[in-house]
């Protein structure tokens, strides 16, 4: 796999809106890093369900299992279906099968819980202004969070702010720095509150979160793949 192609599928499996079709779309993902020919997916959080590709997984199809993990969570069970007359996933496919796989699940997690219904949707903006007060942001960034996390795009913060696309780039790697997240996806989630809270004042940018220990982008090569 060329890095435009790896870089490409690791940013479709941090794009996480729409919610909804999200578990499909990164499944096709996981199974394209592994040159699988198709998959499934059994969830086990919540309502138990089943996930086939289209068209389906083979009746007797041989497939390599790899575990959902996020955390101490096991979220379920992807299966890779390999193409006719191969035996086994190894070498470079296999490690990016798992690296997906890790994705798929920091996603599925994060998904899981930006679903749930708000009893309140002005309360959860009053709550997402208030984790912005108390970061060491400028007003500036916490302006470009604040569109953000309402789901503008890059270029739609860019055009609200008056700003070209390239600094919208340059104030969100400073702000992944300060509040210590690798990624837009983590970035949402610690504002909508889903994971962690939002590091103290003095900008240390200490946080727990980290992506998973795979061949991921650097972050100026995921910026620059942002098309949108």
């Amino acid at each position: 796999m060329v890095p435009s192609e790896f870089l490409q599928i690791a940013e479709g499996l941090n794009h996480l809106d729409p919610v909804r079709t999200y578990p499909t779309r990164a499944a096709k993902l996981v199974a394209d890093l592994a040159n699988a020919t198709s998959y499934r997916v059994e969830l086990e959080q919540g309502e138990r369900k089943k996930l086939d590709s289209t068209p389906p997984p083979p009746p007797d199809g041989r497939a390599v299992s790899l575990p959902l993990r996020h955390g101490r969570q096991v979220l379920g069970t992807i299966h890779l279906f390999l193409p006719e007359g191969a035996d086994k996933l190894e070498g470079p496919d296999l490690r990016l099968a798992r690296w997906g796989a890790r994705a798929l699940a920091r996603g599925l997690s994060y998904t899981s819980r930006m679903n749930r219904p708000s009893a309140d949707g002005r309360k959860k903006g009053q709550e997402v202004q208030s984790r912005l007060d108390r970061t060491p942001l400028t007003k500036r960034e916490k302006e470009v969070v604040a569109l953000l996390v309402s789901g503008a795009s890059t270029r739609q913060i860019a055009e609200q702010t008056k700003l070209t696309v390239a600094t919208v780039h340059t104030y969100l790697k400073r702000i992944y720095s300060k509040l210590g997240v690798h990624s837009r996806v983590e970035l949402v989630a610690r504002m909508v509150g889903t994971v962690g809270s939002v590091p103290p004042t003095d900008g240390d940018g200490s946080d727990v979160s980290t992506i998973p220990d795979a061949p991921a982008p650097t972050e100026e090569e995921a910026l620059a793949t942002d098309s949108l």
